[in-house]
């Protein structure tokens, strides 16, 4: 999967979070997130050996929830690192989250 980078602009100490491009930046990182979420997502629903009804036994998890995170199709919020755990689990995986 590849990794994404979002920098904001440099900004004067003090800035405003409120401010239009700190709002454009916030936005954009969801997309990001989303689309980062979907293919991590894909990835591992195409080197599992299950079904997602498999899948939600193991995890509680609906089966039409892991195919809207793989179809970058979940709500604004998008998918809680305890639902990603959950498939990584049960897809015996490892769930790793980094900020560089």
């Amino acid at each position: 999967m590849a990794v994404s980078r979002l920098r904001p602009a440099p900004r004067a100490q003090g800035a405003d979070p409120t401010d239009p491009d700190v709002e454009a930046l916030r936005a954009s990182a969801r997309i990001v997130a989303r689309m980062e979420v979907a293919d991590a997502v894909t990835e591992a629903l195409n080197a599992y050996a299950g079904s997602l009804r498999d899948l939600q036994q193991a995890t509680g998890l609906d089966p039409a929830f892991v195919s809207k995170l793989a179809g970058g199709k979940v709500n604004k919020q998008g998918a809680t690192v305890a639902s990603l755990a959950q498939i990584a689990l049960a897809m015996n995986k490892t769930l790793k989250i980094s900020i560089e």
